[in-house]
């Protein structure tokens, strides 16, 4: 069945935010199970300054985004980073 699944989505598989709860509950595991050993990128579905804060809170040390950054451009960037500034 989740082969099925998986075929569904076709060549190129599934990205953006479609993965951006999963990939949020999977950092936050991983994050409380380590207890922070080492540095964890969050990634999965990040299309907006609030997504990006949320894994950050959710444990990630440092972000990296894909398909917001083809949809949103380089201003994404810039709102992301001003979030960052204005939350210390």
């Amino acid at each position: 069945m989740i082969k099925e699944k998986i075929n569904n989505f076709g060549n190129g598989g599934l990205s953006g935010k479609p993965l951006k709860d999963r990939s949020t509950e999977i950092i936050k595991y991983i994050a409380k199970k380590s207890k922070k050993k080492f540095v964890i990128i969050g990634v999965g579905g990040i299309m907006t300054e609030k997504d990006a804060i949320e894994k950050l809170e959710a444990g990630a040390d440092l972000i990296q985004i894909y398909t917001g950054f083809i949809y949103e451009g380089v201003n994404l960037i810039k709102k992301i980073n001003k979030k960052i500034l204005f939350l210390e």
